[in-house]
């Protein structure tokens, strides 16, 4: 199955040989029609950003509850701490007609993004919100979030530009719709079987779905209780881990923008096992969009797939999906 799964080293592309560019977009465009992944090597990404992001995320997490509550998030759209309930996990998202599982899942997460203000308090409330920080008592939290996240707009630059070559469309063709992209920093913990008790039936660290934007870039923690991907091939399954490199997962925008030749990942992090009752995780997830105004017209083929997706306005498509009805005063829709 790792086959499946290529691996794409983004500072090697540029300059490739004719051949050598052509066996890597033949192998990643498979990939992303059959499964919607694939590890990316060459990213320029220092190990001590993520070290730094997770050593801090760990210390947030650590922090006692009264410490993180006013940080805690209050809307979907919002950054902050999204808590897990004493009972065990957080409300999330599931895939559409999918029943809910009574108990949620087993993380909780801190969110950021960027730091750019439009100047339009509604397009900014939905778009652009505030980041909260802990800064009275986590002052490093900021500072790692800001590094590493400047890494993550760079890389998702490098992807875009991929994306848009292996689909035969000029190399800017996504980069200059997403100038002002909207993002998401999620520093998520996957605690120890130890540490919330027990799991109840069919709850996991993260329940089966896809993620709402263009596309995510994961650094993950590898893990008996961690990362598992779907297609139709093979179900469910653990998809290859390299320590060098970052998972990009597509999400339900990029589906909709290639009319459904290339699909987004249904991915799932599994509950703790007992047979690592000690073993906690923890992920980087950067999720990409596009500028929060972009038309998404899905591409016709031979470019596109043959699905007749309609059209979306991209950051509008997001908030839908979280139940949020944005003001009519914000302009994006």
């Amino acid at each position: 199955m790792n086959s499946a799964i290529p691996t794409v080293d983004l500072g090697a592309w540029p300059t490739a040989s004719d051949q050598e560019r052509q066996a890597t977009a033949t192998a990643l465009d498979l990939a992303l029609r059959e499964t919607g992944m694939f590890l990316l090597k060459g990213h320029g990404v220092p190990l001590d950003a993520m070290t730094e992001l997770r050593s801090q995320g760990r210390e947030f997490f650590a922090l006692p509850r009264e410490a993180k509550e006013p940080f805690a998030i209050g809307a979907p759209y919002e950054s902050g701490w999204l808590e897990m309930h004493p009972g065990g996990g957080v409300g999330v998202p599931r895939e559409a007609g999918e029943e809910p599982v009574a108990a949620p899942d087993l993380h909780e997460s801190f969110y950021a993004g960027p730091s750019y203000r439009s100047g339009d308090e509604a397009i900014d409330r939905y778009c652009y919100p505030r980041n909260r920080w802990p800064d009275a008592v986590l002052p490093g939290l900021r500072r790692a979030t800001e590094a590493y996240t400047a890494h993550m707009e760079r890389v998702a630059r490098g992807v875009n530009a991929l994306f848009a070559e292996v689909l035969g469309l000029p190399e800017d063709f996504f980069t200059r719709r997403a100038g002002h992209a909207t993002w998401t920093q999620n520093v998520s913990w996957y605690p120890s079987l130890a540490t919330v008790g027990a799991v109840a039936s069919g709850q996991l660290r993260n329940g089966p779905h896809t993620d709402l934007g263009a596309f995510t870039i994961l650094s993950r923690q590898q893990g008996v209780g961690g990362l598992q991907a779907w297609n139709e091939a093979d179900g469910w399954f653990a998809p290859p881990y390299d320590p060098e490199a970052l998972v990009v997962n597509l999400g339900d925008l990029m589906e909709l923008w290639t009319n459904g030749r290339w699909r987004a990942l249904r991915h799932r992090v599994l509950a703790p096992s007992p047979s690592a009752p000690h073993e906690e995780l923890l992920s980087l997830v950067f999720f990409f969009e596009s500028d929060p105004d972009t038309l998404i017209e899905p591409l016709a083929p031979p470019v596109g797939g043959d699905s007749a997706f309609e059209p979306v306005v991209s950051r509008r498509s997001v908030l839908e999906k979280l139940g949020v009805l944005p003001d009519a005063t914000a302009s994006f829709s």
